[in-house]
């Protein structure tokens, strides 16, 4: 019998309603990625899609940001906000603008609002982290964060029956529902979540460390810091109820993440407590509309 990996991998081709990759958001990951990256370059792409320039300009003229002249301009709204934080918005709007809706079983809200807090999660991790190497993005792992449960959402919306019999056997076996994807299809959807970023043609390292947040093992020594920061963020933003998404018992922590981090269960912490008010702010411009 084929596993869930391999039937998806013939499947992906014939599925018409796969989310695609925004065309935006592609030449926004590639231009942000540059180092000579310009202020009126990133203003003319983002102007290319009316409601992320909706979003960009709403989010400028917030009430975060009170007793400042409003802004009109995608130029002005990015040299208020910087860079980086219309970089974090674009990706989630384009991101939520391009999946369905629709979903099975998940909660649509409560799938975003858990996406939401992993990345932020592991972007704030990854800065705060000790043990660090030299080539570390922060960014890139919140890109990372805002994908790594998109196979779970192809599971629920392509593979339905396979989606209700995990869930079944996680509740009855009292097992995580990963482990249960293993047991009953041969994968997980962190697997499905790679292919779909492939898919993309975005970067295999990004692909490689989203495959790994639940089995840390899969991850090469290369990519095992990345799998890390992202195990970790995934359990804390499910131990503090961002979006639980799944049955079946609660997944163990994989201690060897803390070692590679240089961090220990109490330094979660003050993590738990940023992520949450950047999680409701984040919601409140893109989950809400």
């Amino acid at each position: 019998m084929a596993t869930l990996t391999e039937r998806f991998v013939h499947d992906i081709e014939g599925f018409a309603d796969l989310p695609s990759l925004p065309a935006v958001l592609g030449h926004l990951i590639a231009t942000l990625g540059r180092i000579d990256a310009s202020l009126p370059e990133i203003a003319e792409i983002i102007g290319q899609d009316p409601v992320l320039a909706g979003r960009v300009v709403r989010t400028a003229n917030s009430a975060a940001l009170a007793g400042k002249a409003p802004v009109a301009t995608i130029r002005d709204a990015l040299m208020r906000l910087g860079l980086l934080t219309v970089r974090r918005l674009a990706l989630v709007v384009s991101l939520y603008s391009a999946v369905p809706l629709r979903t099975r079983h998940l909660e649509h809200k409560a799938f975003w609002r858990h996406s939401l807090g992993v990345a932020h999660a592991a972007q704030l991790l990854a800065m705060r982290a000790p043990e660090r190497p030299d080539d570390a993005e922060p960014e890139q792992l919140f890109l990372a964060g805002l994908l790594h449960d998109m196979g779970l959402l192809v599971l629920d919306t392509h593979y339905s029956r396979e989606f209700a019999a995990v869930r079944e056997y996680a509740t009855r076996e009292g097992v995580p529902f990963c482990a249960a994807e293993v047991a009953a299809l041969g994968a997980d959807h962190g697997e499905l979540s790679q292919l779909l970023v492939a898919h993309w043609g975005l970067p295999a390292a990004l692909g490689i460390a989203i495959r790994s947040h639940h089995r840390l093992s899969l991850a090469p020594a290369a990519q095992r810091w990345n799998a890390s920061v992202l195990h970790l963020a995934d359990l804390l933003c499910s131990q503090e109820g961002l979006g639980d998404l799944e049955e079946g018992s609660a997944e163990r922590v994989d201690e060897s993440a803390f070692d590679a981090l240089g961090l220990t269960p109490e330094t979660l912490t003050p993590v738990a407590d940023d992520i949450r008010a950047q999680v409701d702010s984040a919601a409140a411009f893109v989950i809400a509309g």
